[in-house]
């Protein structure tokens, strides 16, 4: 995660920029994908082809946008690169425990969201699969929004 490659991705403005692409990006990607169901639903096998075709290259777009995001930090809130030797150090837990504690109510109501669209309301397959998408995608990225807004500059050493 310290590839000098990716050193443009590390400064607050460019990390904030990033984080306001992937939330605009996975809305138009659910979009896509709710409205690539609802062509289907209507019989119009052609447009919901195309649609999912379109979701699939925002979708590869979104995984760079993303991965972008999680190198700006070095992997801070990679809940994988802490289990790694010497993944994380003193500072990068800290700010990994405290991102995950800010954010465990709200996930945890994203989540309930998630589960009762899919569960109890029961609106039909294509409202339920994009209330449940939505809510599910922005609870897993929102340690790594939250973090990439927040975390200060880094400080250079020299």
């Amino acid at each position: 995660m310290n590839a000098p490659q990716l050193e443009w991705t590390r400064n607050r403005a460019t990390r904030r920029k990033l984080v306001s692409g992937s939330v605009m990006l996975s809305v138009i990607t659910v979009g896509t994908l709710a409205t690539a169901g609802l062509l289907d639903e209507a019989n119009r096998r052609g447009a919901a082809l195309a649609a999912l075709v379109a979701t699939g290259v925002l979708l590869l777009g979104w995984i760079l946008l993303t991965g972008c995001l999680n190198a700006s930090m070095r992997g801070t809130a990679d809940p994988y690169v802490a289990r790694l030797q010497g993944g994380h150090d003193e500072r990068q837990r800290l700010l990994h425990a405290d991102t995950y504690r800010r954010c465990y109510w709200p996930m945890l109501g994203l989540l309930s969201v998630a589960t009762v669209s899919v569960v109890v309301l029961r609106p039909g397959v294509v409202p339920s699969l994009t209330i449940f998408l939505s809510a599910y995608v922005a609870a897993v990225m929102m340690p790594l929004w939250t973090l990439s807004w927040t975390m200060p500059e880094e400080l250079v050493d020299g």
